[in-house]
């Protein structure tokens, strides 16, 4: 098992900074450019991106728990509508964590090989789980980051060189 660190946040503003935009209209009071919430137990974040062409206006919601060593427990990064505000099903564009499902409460269509990590990677049905290799907010950003610099229309039958790795 792979210890998984907590986010840089200094280094992630250094190395996906360009992506990144103010829109006054947001009233995150989580976002990097406002208040956010970060201590020795957690993290929550907010980093709205570049407006996307056909996505419209999107961020990464970034929720990270922390245990006593200092490592993280528990992860969630969704890109996701956030102008307009609207409700989870209808902001998700993808998402991965690491909530666990076990195989004894959770449907065959949904366990994945990656338990606890996945990709909940279909736009329209955020229920849909896929395995995940994407354990990082560094990870998500460069996958992220291609859809915004290109403005390139994320389908959930898209894979990644990230996703790929094993």
């Amino acid at each position: 098992m792979t210890l998984l660190l907590p986010t840089d946040i200094d280094q992630i503003l250094e190395d996906y900074g360009h992506l990144l935009k103010v829109y006054p209209a947001l009233r995150e009071r989580h976002s990097i450019f406002t208040d956010y919430k970060r201590t020795h137990k957690r993290l929550e974040v907010l980093f709205p991106l570049k407006e996307h062409p056909v996505h419209g206006i999107t961020g990464l919601h970034v929720y990270e728990k922390y245990n006593d060593a200092g490592t993280v427990e528990l992860y969630s990064y969704s890109w996701k509508r956030i102008i307009p505000t609207q409700g989870i099903q209808f902001s998700h564009i993808s998402s991965w964590g690491n909530d666990p499902h076990p195989p004894e409460t959770t449907p065959q269509h949904l366990q994945v090989t990656t338990e606890p990590h996945h990709h909940h990677y279909d736009p329209d049905q955020r229920s849909k789980r896929k395995s995940s290799y994407i354990r990082s907010l560094d990870q998500v950003f460069m996958y992220v980051a291609y859809y915004i610099e290109t403005g390139e229309v994320y389908y959930k039958d898209v894979s990644s060189a990230v996703d790929l790795k094993r």
